[in-house]
């Protein structure tokens, strides 16, 4: 995929080390920085970088040649580096979610228009086959108008990263900007606005219900109204032992369920047999098909799209309502 100018790729953990990989796979040249510069190194030599910094300020100071950047820091440090970056003009890709607080998310974006920077939030949900593949049978009319959702989403902590201490984990930190709320319920904020429209009614409980080690909560559990009118409610935690991601969608003439794990969407229709479809699904598809699109704006010069710095400023709003109540100590 032919793109002029570096790449510059800001974190090399689990998903810096992703987008490093799939720049490489689409032959964009890149350059890693981490604070731990031997991490940095490592990632480098894996993806055939051309350089590695622990400092990303001194990588941008020595390569001109950079034109994009990858944010894929602990959420906390999102702001301060996109606010750098946009004031040099360089496009970004912010991984989710943009910030952890409202502050300098105003000044970031006078920064980015007054410069003309192409931002795009990371959601990798919009690129994801299972909704992709629901959203084109709600576009078709498949179950006619939608009343309501129910999103069940968790996994175990301690299994995300089998040779990681879970409570090492920036989600398990709430100085990393960790928890389920900002580590989950901002993708469920972003793609349930996407499926069902913009989210105009919220409340929700935010808990740690376990023993798990970590001072963020665990489970989070939302109710909220569209502007299509239609309910939704979410679930998502770090305590299922068993892996589940399961959505049911209830309309006029029938109900759709989708098993995210299974790959396996089944239409229910009154006095029809339940038509059961399976999606195929590759688990980093989705991820080069959002730096694909990520590259395709920067092309086309396009500031104004549907993940741009206000689609993560609206969901940085939903997870810090003060409608969402802290049901345990926290």
């Amino acid at each position: 995929m032919n793109m002029e100018g570096i790449f510059l790729i800001i974190g090399a953990g689990s998903i810096g080390r992703r987008h490093a990989q799939n720049a490489r796979f689409l032959g964009l040249r890149t350059i890693v920085c981490d604070v731990d510069i031997e991490r940095a190194k490592k990632l480098a030599e894996e993806t055939d970088s051309e350089k590695f910094y622990e400092d990303y300020k001194k990588a941008c100071e020595d390569n001109p040649e950079i034109t994009a950047a990858i944010i894929a820091t602990p959420s906390q440090f999102h702001i301060e580096n996109a606010q750098f970056l946009a004031e040099k003009g360089i496009h970004i890709f912010i991984e989710k979610p943009l910030a952890t607080a409202f502050e300098g998310i105003d000044d970031l974006i006078r920064t980015i228009e007054s410069k003309n920077v192409v931002v795009m939030m990371g959601q990798s949900y919009r690129f994801h086959e299972g909704y992709l593949s629901v959203k084109k049978l709600f576009e078709d009319g498949v179950i006619g108008e939608i009343y309501h959702v129910n999103l069940l989403s968790g996994q175990y902590l301690p299994d995300w990263h089998p040779t990681m201490d879970y409570r090492t984990e920036y989600a398990a930190q709430k100085k990393l900007g960790g928890g389920a709320l900002f580590t989950s319920m901002s993708h469920l904020f972003d793609s349930m606005g996407w499926l069902f429209g913009e989210i105009e009614e919220l409340s929700g409980w935010r808990a740690r219900l376990s023993d798990l080690e970590m001072d963020v909560d665990d489970s989070v559990f939302c109710l909220m109204k569209t502007d299509r009118n239609i309910v939704v409610m979410c679930q998502t935690d770090f305590l299922q032992r068993i892996s589940k991601s399961y959505m049911v969608v209830v309309g006029e003439k029938g109900t759709i369920e989708v098993d995210f794990i299974a790959h396996e969407i089944t239409v229910e229709l009154p006095g029809e047999q339940s038509l059961v479809q399976k999606y195929s699904f590759e688990p980093n598809k989705r991820y080069v098909e959002e730096l694909k699109h990520f590259v395709q704006l920067i092309k086309d010069g396009s500031v104004k799209h549907s993940l741009d710095i206000h689609a993560g400023e609206r969901v940085v709003k939903l997870l810090l309502s003060d409608k969402i109540k802290a049901v345990t100590k926290i």
